[in-house]
């Protein structure tokens, strides 16, 4: 009998060890933009500073760029966090009304998604967007389900446009992870908050 019972103990020890070790560890970190910076969950730490690129319009003053490839064992393919400064001068020129506005940042998450994909050699299958509200602003999620070197793949992007700076959160990870990692881009997503 006592055999019988160390023997289930040692089973559910395993199980519960196994139960365990699929779980993300999360710990809150800041990603500085250029202007802003967002505090967010992230199961990996933020190790180097964000790259600037050249912007290339008028409507952008500066590009920033921060990604993490195979974060540290995690099955996210690509991490990236992109900030795009915006020049307020010429966007209060021609966005005059809300609607105008709306059709530029339209343009700007459109632009973003087909710049990510041209660039990653991405084929889009299908893409959903959802609103959903960051700090009191509002901010779109985008899934888009696309093949990457030959892999089903998804890609979630966050677009959170603040007056100051737009934000472009991406995720890619193996469709066939959305059970795990999926939910842990959705945990990752629910956790940003603005910094004041």
């Amino acid at each position: 009998m006592k055999k019988i019972i160390a023997a289930s103990l040692m089973v559910l020890a395993l199980c519960l060890l196994a139960l365990g070790c699929g779980q993300a560890k999360l710990t809150s970190q800041e990603v500085k933009g250029s202007v802003t910076t967002l505090q967010m969950d992230l199961p990996f730490t933020l190790e180097q500073q964000a790259k600037e690129a050249a912007a290339q319009n008028d409507y952008v003053t500066k590009i920033t760029d921060n990604r993490i490839t195979q974060a540290k064992g995690m099955d996210f393919h690509l991490t990236q966090f992109t900030t795009y400064v915006m020049n307020q001068d010429k966007m209060k020129a021609d966005a005059k009304t809300a609607e105008n506005q709306k059709k530029f940042e339209e343009k700007a998450l459109d632009g973003y998604l087909t710049a990510f994909e041209k660039n990653a050699k991405a084929t889009e299958k299908s893409r959903d967007a959802k609103t959903v509200t960051i700090s009191g602003k509002d901010a779109t999620v985008t899934t888009v389900q696309c093949k990457m070197k030959g892999e089903d793949e998804t890609l979630k992007v966050v677009f959170l446009p603040l007056p100051e700076e737009y934000w472009f959160i991406a995720f890619a990870y193996p469709k066939e992870h959305e059970d795990d990692q999926g939910k842990l881009a959705d945990k990752i997503i629910s956790s940003i908050q603005v910094k004041e």
